[in-house]
């Protein structure tokens, strides 16, 4: 018996590596009613004197105004527009259309890194559905992290150049969320590939987030911090796995989004069932609840409580852990 619950329990920390960051209600969603500045030329898209991209002003939008001689023609516009429509209408094709416009329209386009954000932006929220085809969520994976990754270049030009490192520390607040889908979708398609590499990618992975949550730490409800939180628990102690790390983001993202259901289920799936701590396991499903008392994902969980755990008395707490 045993033997089964810690099965369950690996189980569900892999799954939940993917589950809990895909997007909510509540939770930092993609604008595709207004394309942010998909052709408007940026403010400044070299480094920043601090060392990032400069704010390059992703909060325009497309408009007709903008087509002519140094704009996007008609033609492009319309691309925008269908992508645009299909992005509303949310369902795993249209997602995927949406992308493919977007992408398609960024040849046209002087300064494409709004619309590579909103095609990374498509394709995870596709990867990340609940009625994703599974074998389709590589490829979407894959072209998620490289749209955000051309979106960086687009921004930073010089970053192309740089080695990984020196790249990541030369993002600026403006690239901040390109940095983070490239992340979490790398996150995806290494997982999808095997665990194997999840181990090899994690320093990359580790590092971006890490420049995120210095630059943007509320985005996505604290997501640099959850998926830092998430990826520490997962990973082998030989591999970097720390379960004290897992917790510090963790309670970070707690911390910054107390109501965020992806976080609160981030902590019971990471933290609680890998520890054993069934009292922390529902405290968390219980303020997901309060949050969103409709979640399915939450509801799930509670009803697999004593798969995932032994008997309440034989719970062992994580030594300085939350209870909150």
């Amino acid at each position: 018996m045993q033997s089964a619950r810690l099965a369950a329990a690996g189980l569900l920390s892999a799954s939940a590596l993917a589950c809990a960051s895909a997007p909510r209600s509540g939770a930092v969603e993609p604008s595709y009613a207004a394309t942010a500045d998909a052709g408007i030329p940026s403010r400044d898209a070299g480094a920043a004197p601090d060392g990032g991209a400069a704010d390059a002003g992703l909060d325009g939008g497309v408009s007709s105004a903008d087509a002519g001689p140094s704009g996007p023609g008609p033609e492009v516009l319309a691309l925008v527009s269908r992508a645009e429509a299909k992005a509303r209408e949310g369902d795993t094709a249209s997602l995927g259309e949406a992308a493919r416009l977007w992408e398609e329209a960024t040849a046209a386009l002087p300064h494409p890194e709004t619309a590579l954000l909103l095609a990374a932006r498509a394709r995870r929220e596709r990867a990340q559905r609940s009625d994703a085809v599974a074998d389709e969520v590589p490829a979407d994976a894959e072209a998620c992290a490289a749209d955000a990754r051309r979106g960086i270049v687009a921004l930073d030009p010089e970053a192309r150049k740089a080695s990984r490192r020196e790249a990541v520390a030369r993002v600026g607040p403006a690239a901040a969320e390109l940095l983070y889908l490239e992340a979490v979708c790398q996150g995806m398609l290494a997982r999808a590939r095997g665990f194997t590499q999840l181990v090899e990618g994690r320093v990359e992975i580790i590092e971006a987030l890490e420049r995120v949550a210095q630059l943007a730490p509320d985005l996505d409800d604290a997501g640099a911090e959850r998926e830092l939180g998430r990826l520490y628990a997962a990973l082998p102690a030989a591999s970097g796995g720390d379960l004290a790390e897992a917790r510090r983001h963790l309670e970070a993202a707690v911390e910054r989004a107390p109501r965020s259901v992806r976080n609160r289920i981030a902590y019971a799936s990471s933290i609680a069932v890998k520890a054993q701590d069934r009292a922390l396991f529902e405290s968390q499903l219980r303020a997901a609840l309060e949050a969103q008392p409709d979640d399915a994902e939450a509801r799930e969980l509670l009803s697999r409580e004593d798969e995932l755990f032994g008997p309440a008395e034989a719970a062992q707490p994580i030594p300085g852990g939350p209870t909150h």
